[in-house]
C-alpha cells in the first residue's frame, strides 16, 4: 500500500473486500440495502390474482367517474408540485377488468433507471426457467497423478454465476483436496471467456464504473465484484494488494462554530486498473468500490486459499477474457471440481429486493448466450462477433414485442437500469406485469418484489399502506421510477408504473410518486403530509440506489 504523507496528518486507507455481512455499519446507513427490516421470506398481505387480460387487445382508459377523478387528482398533484417541470408518466391497469383507472404520458418513452431490472427478471424466468442454475468449475489439462502433483495450469472457469464468492470457492477447494491435489506445477488461471463482449453496460456514465453499482459483468465474478473502503485517521491495513490505494495530501479543516463543516474527500478508480486515489480530508468515510477484473481476484484468492491449506503453487495467478488466444475450450479439458448457484428465482430476488445491478447484468448475458442466435444481429465488435450483453438486450426486445408488452420503437440497452440509453412506456411495464402475474413463474417473480414499509429498497416507504404495495424502484440521476403491484382499499388489485425524467432536484419526485400511489389504492395522503414525510424520512431508501455519487459516510454529516 502505498502512503504520501501531506503536512497535516495522515490518512490510512482500508481495503476490506466484503464477503457476507462484511462492511461496516457506516457503510450500511448509507448503501441501499440500509432500510431493510425484515428477511426478504416477508410477504405482502394480499395476493396477486391471475388476470385473465388478451394484452393481444389495447388497453382502454377508464370512462368510469371514480377513475376519471382520481386520474385528475393526480396530474393536479404532478401539476402542483415542485416537480411540475419533470416529465410525468403514469399508467396504471386494473387486474381484475384491464381498464386503464389513470394514464399520463403512459405510451411515451421514458428512461426507466431500476425498474428495468423487472424486464430481465420476468424473460430471464420465462427463458431459463425459475430452476435455473449457473455452474463454476475447475478444470485443467492433466489429471492429478498418484503423488499430487499436477502438471499445468490450475483454471477456474465461471458461466455467468452471479453469487459466486468465497463459501463457493472454499467448496471448490474442498473436492480438489479430496481429489489428493498437492502441488500444481502452473499458474492458477481466472477465465472470463464465457461470456463475449463488453463488460460494462451501454451508455453507463465513466464516472459510475468505479463504484460497487458500476461493477464489472464477468462470467467470473466473485464475491458480487466489490470492495469496501475505509478511510480512518491513523488506523487501517489492507486485507489485499489486488487494490491499490494512494491517500492525497489533506487538506485542513477550517474551524467553525458548527463541528459539522468539513472539507469534502472524493475517490477515484482508474477505468481499466484497482488503483484508487483518495483525497481530502474527513473524519472517517466508508465507500463500496467496484473491482476491475474480477476473474483476476478469484484467480488470486484461489492460489492464496490454496497455499493457506498447503498445496504449493508453482506459477502466478493470471486472468483471461474472450479476446484472450488461450481462452479455454471446456471440450478439451478435465474437470477436477464444479459449483452450482442459487436458483434464479433465488437470485432475481435478491436482484429486485436490493436492486443489485450487477445480478440484471448477468442474467442479460445468459439470455444472449443462450439464445442470442434466434436474434441475428448486425451489431458486431472488432473481433467480428457480437457481444452476449447486445444479443441479450436483442432477445429481450423480441420477447417483449411478441408476447405484446412493447413497441418496437423501446429501446433496451442493459439488463439492470442504469444505462441512459433505455427507453421503455410506463405502459410496457404496467403489461409486463400483467403477463407476470399469469406466468408459470409468477410466484417467483413476484416473491422478488419490494414489499411496502418491510423489506428491501421500500423498507422505508409506504407506512400507511404496509404491506399493500408490491414494486420495484428505480433512482438514476434526474430519474426515479415506481413499477409492480397494489391493493385498492376496495381490495381491487392494480398494476402501475410510475416514471419521472428530468427531476433535478435530488430525490424531489420519491414522495410524490408515493403519493400517486397511495391516490390509486384509495389511500389520503393528508395533502401530501405522508408522502413528504416518506421522502424526508427514508432518503437512503431510494437515493443511492444506482445513485451518481461516491457512497461516503462522514462522520461531521451525522450531526442531527
Amino acid at each position: 500500500m502505498k502512503l504520501e504523507v501531506g503536512s497535516f496528518k495522515v490518512l490510512i486507507v482500508t481495503l476490506v473486500l466484503i464477503f457476507t455481512g462484511c462492511f461496516s455499519k457506516q457503510a450500511a446507513e448509507n448503501s441501499p440495502d440500509a432500510p431493510l427490516v425484515l428477511p426478504d421470506s416477508a410477504e405482502s398481505s394480499f395476493e396477486i390474482p391471475a388476470p385473465n387480460i388478451n394484452l393481444a387487445n389495447p388497453l382502454v382508459v377508464s370512462q368510469k367517474p371514480e377513475d376519471v377523478a382520481m386520474c385528475a387528482d393526480i396530474n393536479e398533484k404532478i401539476e402542483k408540485s415542485p416537480s411540475s417541470n419533470a416529465r410525468w408518466g403514469v399508467f396504471a391497469v386494473s387486474m381484475k377488468d384491464g381498464r386503464v383507472v389513470c394514464s399520463r404520458d403512459g405510451r411515451k418513452l421514458f428512461n426507466p433507471a431500476s425498474i428495468q431490472k423487472t424486464l430481465t427478471a420476468i424473460v430471464g424466468l420465462d427463458k431459463l426457467g425459475a430452476d435455473y442454475r449457473w455452474k463454476t468449475s475447475v478444470y485443467t489439462e492433466n489429471e492429478i497423478d498418484a503423488d499430487g502433483n499436477l502438471n499445468g495450469d490450475l483454471i477456474i472457469y465461471g458461466e455467468g454465476a452471479p453469487d459466486f464468492d468465497a463459501s463457493a470457492l472454499e467448496n471448490l477447494i474442498g473436492q480438489l483436496q479430496a481429489k489428493g491435489l498437492k502441488k500444481v506445477n502452473g499458474n492458477v488461471v481466472g477465465d472470463s471467456s464465457y461470456f463475449r463482449g463488453d463488460a460494462i453496460g451501454d451508455g453507463w456514465t465513466w464516472n459510475e464504473l468505479q463504484w460497487y453499482y458500476g461493477a464489472e459483468a464477468s462470467a467470473l465474478s466473485f464475491n458480487e465484484n466489490q470492495a469496501f473502503i475505509n478511510v480512518e485517521n491513523g488506523v487501517g491495513r489492507a486485507t489485499t494488494d489486488y487494490l491499490q490505494v494512494t491517500v492525497g495530501n489533506p487538506t485542513p479543516i477550517i474551524n467553525s462554530k458548527k463541528e459539522e463543516n468539513y472539507e469534502a474527500g472524493g475517490v477515484k478508480r482508474g477505468l481499466d486498473d484497482n488503483n484508487f486515489y483518495v483525497w481530502g480530508n474527513v473524519k472517517n468515510f466508508g465507500a463500496r468500490v467496484s473491482v476491475h477484473d474480477p476473474a483476476g481476484l478469484a484467480a488470486k484468492n484461489l492460489k492464496e486459499s490454496l497455499e493457506k491449506k498447503g498445496i504449493t503453487i508453482g506459477g502466478e495467478n493470471s486472468s483471461r477474457d474472450w479476446k484472450s488466444a488461450d481462452a479455454l475450450d471446456a471440450a478439451k479439458m478435465r474437470e477436477l471440481a464444479s459449483v452450482q448457484s442459487q436458483t434464479l428465482a433465488e437470485i432475481v430476488k435478491r436482484m429486485n429486493k436490493h436492486s443489485v445491478n450487477l445480478y440484471a447484468e448477468l442474467i442479460l448475458r445468459t439470455i444472449g448466450k443462450r439464445f442470442g442466435t434466434e436474434v441475428p444481429g448486425d451489431i458486431q465488435l472488432p473481433q467480428n462477433v457480437r457481444g452476449d450483453d447486445t444479443a441479450g438486450a436483442a432477445v429481450v426486445k423480441k420477447w417483449l414485442l411478441q408476447h405484446n408488452i412493447a413497441a418496437d420503437e423501446m429501446q433496451i440497452s442493459d439488463g439492470s437500469g442504469l444505462s441512459r440509453l433505455d427507453f421503455v412506456t410506463p405502459e410496457a411495464f404496467a403489461r409486463a406485469f400483467i403477463y407476470a402475474a399469469q406466468s408459470p413463474s409468477a410466484q417467483a417473480f413476484i416473491d422478488s418484489l419490494p414489499v411496502a414499509a418491510t423489506d428491501g429498497t421500500l423498507g422505508g416507504r409506504f407506512g400507511k399502506a404496509k404491506g399493500k404495495v408490491l414494486a420495484k424502484t428505480g433512482t438514476i440521476t434526474f430519474v426515479n421510477s415506481l413499477a409492480g403491484y397494489a391493493e385498492t382499499k376496495d381490495g381491487e388489485v392494480i398494476t402501475f408504473a410510475v416514471i419521472v425524467n428530468n427531476e433535478t432536484r435530488k430525490n424531489g419526485a420519491v414522495g410524490i410518486i408515493d403519493a400517486i400511489v397511495l391516490k390509486l389504492i384509495g389511500e389520503a395522503d393528508e395533502k401530501d403530509k405522508t408522502a413528504s414525510n416518506s421522502n424526508k424520512n427514508n432518503q437512503n431508501a431510494n437515493a443511492n440506489e444506482n445513485a451518481n455519487k461516491p457512497n461516503f459516510v462522514i462522520e461531521s454529516q451525522k450531526k442531527n
